[in-house]
Order: structure tokens, then sequence, then C-alpha cells
């Protein structure tokens, strides 16, 4: 446990990774070494009023963004990351009419660009998406009138570059030289590991029929974030699921993670959903700690949660997994796991030490913010 209830502000020199219980979607907020500051995702559902919150704060994303401004001590963002263009992470269309923008209804990470403005949103295709479009729904209709209309009003949204550390940099790249944030897959490329080179794992899709189209989930933004010796993976709704073996290509998880190579900390692909978290997910992260953002009864999966535990009969020592909002029905599910994981609910910073030789994990309480479990220090051993 945490000596103290409250979570000491970032300070230069180290890396903070938050990973915010939304209840309804993914939220990843990073303060990097220099205080360049980064926001991965954030979902929501139709329902987005919380009747529980004081007026002004009651959308998932003005409180994903208040969190920011509270933990980041940020009036901007610098980089916002759409990893791929689905509800639970980029926002839905909700009932509050009030929530007004030009042309578009303020949700998910349009509502936090509305209170702490990016410099540059980055999204896997816009404006041009090929044969793999977002959804013919509200909500990705919502989305893209949303960055239409920064670009519209002179703001940057970019394509993302896969295999490029250039993309996202910090503002003071020199004071910390072994700091790096790499893409390393969208939209089916996958960074070769050599240099900024990139080679696409699908099949050409004008061949495939439509059935046979890659989904979503399997176009998402995967990162790899290296800070001296630590390293962090996040991969988005990235999957494993082939059909049966008919399209053994569509197993662009294995892909993926095989190129990032050992981590210390992951984010689970596709909230340890039943079709991601593979085998190969564990084999070649081999991480220290995982972390489900979770907040369906779907997360996690059985399967995923026993994997990602290492919870096996011959393995006597467990991984660490934390989850941010895992339901009842989901505990009752997982019972038999849940006396191994560090956590199925709260908030989960990772704070790395300057350098990056070592990290912390902390748990805080979803309302109050405050600590409930610290763990750490756990020393950093998948960077050179």
């Amino acid at each position: 446990m945490a000596e103290s209830t409250t979570l000491s502000p970032w300070t230069s020199g180290t890396l903070d990774i938050h990973h915010i219980d939304t209840k309804c979607g993914s939220a990843t907020f990073i303060k990097c070494p220099d205080g360049t500051t980064i926001l991965l995702d954030c979902g929501n559902g139709k329902e987005d009023l919380d009747e529980t919150r004081p007026e002004g704060s009651r959308r998932h994303g003005q409180r994903v963004a208040r969190y920011a401004m509270h933990h980041g001590d940020c009036k901007s963002l610098d980089y916002m990351i759409a990893t791929h263009v689905h509800p639970d992470h980029v926002g839905d269309v909700h009932s509050d009419k009030s929530a007004s923008g030009d042309g578009f209804q303020l949700t998910g990470l349009s509502d936090v660009d509305h209170l702490i403005p990016a410099t540059l949103v980055i999204d896997r295709a816009y404006p041009e998406y090929g044969l793999r479009p977002p959804l013919a729904a509200p909500f990705a209709a919502n989305y893209v009138a949303w960055l239409r209309a920064r670009q519209q009003a002179g703001r940057h949204v970019a394509e993302v570059d896969v295999g490029s550390e250039r993309q996202i940099t910090l503002k003071s790249p020199q004071d910390y030289p072994t700091f790096s944030f790499r893409t390393i897959a969208a939209n089916g490329w996958v960074w070769t590991g050599n240099g900024e080179e990139s080679r696409s794992t699908f099949p050409d899709l004008s061949s495939l029929p439509p059935e046979a189209l890659p989904d979503e989930n399997k176009c998402s933004i995967a990162a790899l974030l290296s800070y001296g010796p630590f390293r962090y993976y996040s991969g988005g709704d990235l999957s494993f699921d082939t059909y049966d073996g008919r399209y053994p290509w569509m197993d662009i998880e294995a892909a993926v993670t095989k190129v990032a190579g050992k981590v210390d900390v992951a984010l689970a692909n596709h909230h340890a959903y039943f079709d991601a978290c593979g085998a190969d997910f564990v084999k070649h992260l081999d991480a220290q700690a995982y972390i489900i953002p979770a907040w369906h009864h779907t997360h996690s999966g059985m399967a995923q949660l026993q994997r990602l535990l290492g919870a096996w009969p011959d393995q006597k020592t467990r991984t660490k997994v934390f989850a941010t909002g895992m339901t009842p029905l989901s505990c009752e599910m997982n019972k038999r796991f849940l006396g191994d994981m560090c956590s199925t609910k709260g908030h989960v910073v990772v704070r790395v030490a300057r350098g990056g030789d070592s990290f912390r994990i902390f748990v805080l309480d979803s309302e109050s913010e405050s600590v409930v479990a610290e763990h750490g220090p756990l020393s950093c051993s998948a960077g050179p």
C-alpha cells in the first residue's frame, strides 16, 4: 500500500503514463520527461451524461480533460492520437444536446480538444481511408466532421507515419536523448525494425471479398515508447482472430508484438477481449505488468486473463495485471483469477524514474483520485 493518499505531482525527468478509468472506453494520458503531453484515445457511450457530476464536468471527455489538467498541469496537449475509429476510443454521439461544436457534437476526443486544445491530432488514415473507411455510423461521421472542422480552422491533423519516431517528438529532445515514441503499426502496415521502414502485412485489399476485409480493430495504431531501459507498448484494438485459420494474415497482433519485442509494461490489446492477447502477445512482449482498459462485461476474457497473469500450473509466480474498470459480471466470470490480480478498478498510473531505470505503478480511486495501492519500484529490464 502507498504511504500517501495523494499522488505526488509529476517532476521534470520522470515519465507518467495514466490509464484513466472512464467506465466507457479507453483513455491514456502521457506526460513525458520534458513535459510534452500525449493523449491516446478518449471514448464514451451513447448515454454520456453522468447525473452525479456537477454541471460542466458531466461528460466523460470533460472528465478526462480535467484529469489531464489536474495530474498533468497542462492547459493544452501537444499530441492527440486516435488509435482507430470506434466510439469507445474516439467518442459516440449522445443525448447532451448542449454539446455543440462547429458542425459536430462534442464527445470523447473532441470534448478533450475543446477544453485542452491539441496542437496535432494523429489519425490512422484521414482524410483518405481507401478501402478501409470508418464504419457508416453516426459516431464515425461525427468524428470525421470534427477532424474536418479542425483543418478548416487551420489546426493540424495528420495521418500516422508507421515506423517513424519523428512524428511524435519531445519539445526538448536534446535533454532526453534516450526517449522515443515510435508508431509501429496502422492499417496493416508494420514497422520492420529497420530504421523507419514498414511493410504491409495485409494482402491486396482490392482482391478480397467484402466479408474478408480487415475490420477497424485490425487497422489500429500501435506504438512503442522507450525511455532509457524502460519500454511500453500500446496497440489499440489489434487482435489475432483469423476466422479459425481461414485468413492467417489477419493475425496482425502477432506481427506487431514480434517487432515490438520485450517491454516492461503493456496495454492489453482490445481490452483483453476474446479475440486479442493471444499466446504470441505474451510470448513476444513478456511484460512485467499488463494493464487492461476494462469497461464492459466481456473485459477480460477468462483465457486472456489467465494468459496475462501466467496462471499456469507450472508457473509459480504471477505477472502483475491491473484493470481500470471490471464490471461485477466480469469479476464473477473471472472469479478464479481475481485473487491473482493487482487491481480490478481505478486509474492505473505508471511512473518511470528519471533515466528510465525503474518504475512504480499506482492505483488511484476512480472518484477521489487518491492512491489506494502502490507497486514497486520495479527495475526496467526490456531495453538495452
